[in-house]
């Protein structure tokens, strides 16, 4: 039994929700023509409320057509095909929220510490270290994606390197504004 594709069903579903919904608007404008009614046909199409249903339908699948086609087209562009390929974007993922979470963490913590009277110069201290650290293990992680990326035939894996590119000039960032504050 062949697989059935979700795309070619969310497609042709969205296009019999299409056909419905012109075949209602078409039935309740001859009836308006019938009654002799030649006012606005906008208005007396969005009277009936299974109009307003089978447009909801209609949104709804162009909403799904659209996601699905979106996934399509870019979800094959970043799930690695094997498990050794699995287990480095698994790591390259754990990693990356870890710095994403120390960094905030390091950031929220010099707000409060400029916005405290009583913040002193070794609490200070251990928040840039903490950024420093995060700073120096990002420019480590980009060293590892350099030198992987320079290791493996595909250039696809060159995008590893540009997320934490912008952590670290994120964090850069960071360290620069809350020295100014300071």
């Amino acid at each position: 039994m062949a697989a059935v594709n979700v795309l070619h069903i969310a497609a042709a579903s969205t296009a019999a929700s299409a056909a419905a919904l012109q075949w209602w608007a078409a039935s309740v404008l001859d009836e308006a023509r019938a009654a002799g009614d030649g006012g606005d046909w906008l208005a007396d199409v969005m009277r009936s409320r299974v109009t307003v249903a089978l447009l909801a339908n209609l949104a709804a699948h162009v909403f799904l057509l659209l996601i699905l086609g979106l996934k399509g087209i870019f979800l094959p562009l970043v799930v690695p095909p094997s498990s050794q390929q699995m287990i480095l974007w698994s790591s390259w993922l754990v990693i990356l929220c870890s710095l994403k979470m120390f960094q905030s963490l390091a950031k929220e913590r010099l707000d409060q510490l400029n916005a405290s009277p009583s913040a002193t110069p070794s609490k200070y201290f251990r928040v840039y270290s903490a950024l420093l650290l995060v700073l120096s293990t990002d420019i480590l992680w980009m060293r590892l994606c350099v030198g992987f990326c320079s290791s493996c035939n595909s250039k696809l894996f060159w995008l590893l390197f540009f997320e934490p590119l912008g952590i670290a000039f994120e964090t850069l960032q960071v360290i620069q504004l809350e020295s100014f504050e300071l």
